[in-house]
């Protein structure tokens, strides 16, 4: 099984870094990370791993790719659907924010175009909230 985590540098996509960590965990998956807002430095699209995330997998063994954006106008949710069928991914891993009443009116996040445009299944995991 092939997880494709759509990755920002957000509390939200960290939290689909996680969980999608946890489920190649489980399933003995490949881990794939694409960073939305990071250009690719390589031709395969390769990008150095986030400082973060190696702080991260040294507490555990599940190896991750990372790519990186390869389109100069980059429409991240757009590269990410089509990365998704280049790699035969299984499943996409993509997290969620909160909106407000107005927010949940517009259309045209991500998140929101990656759900409804995947050709796989999705899995939309919210990052934890903590009311101030």
């Amino acid at each position: 099984m092939t997880i494709l985590v759509a990755f920002a540098h957000t509390p939200e996509g960290r939290a689909a870094l996680e969980h999608g960590r946890r489920l190649a965990r489980s399933e003995t998956s490949q881990l794939i990370a694409f960073d939305m807002d990071t250009p690719a430095v390589d031709d395969d699209g390769g990008i150095t791993e986030p400082d973060f995330a190696r702080a991260g997998n040294a507490v555990d063994d599940i190896a991750i790719r990372w790519l990186g954006h390869r389109r100069e106008d980059s429409d991240p949710a757009a590269e990410l659907i089509d990365v998704s069928e280049e790699l035969s991914a299984d499943l996409i891993v993509v997290g969620l924010r909160r909106r407000s009443r107005v927010g949940k009116l517009l259309l045209g996040s991500n998140a929101q175009r990656i759900l409804i445009d995947a050709e796989v299944p999705v899995l939309a995991v919210k990052a934890a909230h903590h009311d101030d």
